[in-house]
């Protein structure tokens, strides 16, 4: 079954993807399904690098490139930013231009979160950035995050995710670890808006579904007390494989 569907996208969904380890790569893979068939904006209220050409079939920059993209009835992915950085990453729209230009497309997908390309991340008072009019909001996570070193080079702002898991700095990261930052009130669900939809991605090899199916244990039970989380699903974006727990 596409993501899609597992999901229960519906026309006039705005989805808000926020954490680490394949929020881009969730953005555009749900795109690109949904692309033959409706007008969609891909944007963000962070950063991400430019899409590839072959990811997208309109980008505009700024309100000028928007007013054409606004008026057009053709199907496809449509790309906006308010402008590219010497990075060569694109920078998002705030809030309130979002909240302005949404409904002029059947579905609207926005990466609301920085992650540095690390596979895991704490949060600080300003993250993420999720619009109000949100519908959906996708927790993602990487089953390859557990078991690394809690050090700069896997941890999107270590400090934060200390505090936030009272993990110990220099440990690994277990699966206690990743409870605490799916349900922790400053976590991955911090801010959200809408039905809450958590994604375990790079399920991929015979032991990380063995992982994924215990972690799977262990959410099940903490969701039970809480109701934090309406769908959960695990799998991996690379292989288009994915599960419903």
């Amino acid at each position: 079954m596409r993501l899609n569907k597992l999901l229960d996208l519906n026309s006039w969904d705005l989805v808000s993807i926020v954490g680490a380890g394949g929020k881009t790569s969730l953005m555009f893979t749900l795109a690109e399904e949904l692309r033959k068939e409706y007008k969609l904006l891909v944007t963000t209220t962070t950063k991400i690098f430019v899409p590839e050409k072959k990811q997208y079939d309109y980008i505009a920059i700024g309100l000028e490139g928007f007013v054409e993209i606004k008026c057009s009835n053709k199907k496809g992915i449509y790309v906006y930013g308010d402008f590219i950085n010497d990075e060569g990453k694109l920078l998002g729209i705030s809030l309130q231009s979002l909240n302005e230009k949404f409904s002029c497309f059947d579905y609207t997908l926005v990466e609301a979160d920085g992650s540095k390309g690390k596979p895991i991340k704490g949060w600080n008072k300003t993250e993420p950035v999720i619009s109000n009019y949100t519908t959906k909001t996708i927790g993602v996570l990487s089953i390859e995050a557990i078991g690394k070193e809690i050090n700069e080079n896997n941890v999107h702002r270590v400090s934060e995710f200390l505090n936030i898991t009272n993990a110990a700095e220099d440990g690994l990261i277990s699966i206690e670890n990743i409870i605490s930052l799916i349900f922790h009130s400053k976590g991955l669900f911090k801010g959200s808006v809408g039905e809450k939809i958590l994604f375990i991605n790079k399920v991929e090899t015979n032991e990380q579904k063995i992982l994924a199916k215990e972690l799977m244990h262990y959410i099940n039970i903490e969701n039970g007390k809480s109701m934090l989380i309406d769908r959960i699903i695990y799998g991996s974006l690379k292989n288009r494989e994915y599960i419903q727990a």
